[in-house]
């Protein structure tokens, strides 16, 4: 009996070598599921605010861009802009934003807001936001 364990340890090894490369590769598993784990937690609490500033851009994009076509006045593109931070769950009020008009001719509109993302353990992280857009107005 004696011989035949001999045998087969010596066609895989010494039981000592088998567990430690197991104990390593169990080790690097737990690591890479823990990066995994923790990248996936990070795209759930990170890319919906992004999208969600993304989103609030194009709409002071598009503001700027039709300004002059709607005919609106600043308290009405301000009411649409503070209508779609709403809809986005983005925390900004009417400080936060400001419309400028140079004459007739130009507009700008500029925001600037900070979206606190609560992370495990009680952390936060501060998630600065500020958007500039101008144009002329025809």
């Amino acid at each position: 009996m004696d011989e035949r364990r001999r045998a087969a340890r010596g066609r895989r090894g010494s039981a000592r070598s088998w567990r430690d490369e197991s104990g390593k590769s169990s080790i690097r598993g737990i690591i890479a599921l823990a990066m995994m784990v923790a990248l996936v937690y990070a795209g759930y609490k990170f890319i919906p605010v992004r999208t969600a500033a993304y989103r609030f851009n194009d709409a002071i994009r598009d503001e700027v861009v039709y300004a002059g076509s709607r005919r609106s006045n600043d308290d009405q593109m301000m009411k649409d802009l503070l209508d779609e931070a709403t809809i986005l769950g983005l925390p900004i009020g009417r400080d936060d934003i400001n419309i400028t008009r140079s004459g007739r001719r130009y507009i700008i509109i500029e925001a600037s807001y900070t979206v606190i993302v609560e992370l495990v353990g009680g952390y936060t992280y501060d998630w600065h936001f500020h958007h500039r857009h101008e144009g002329p107005v025809f």
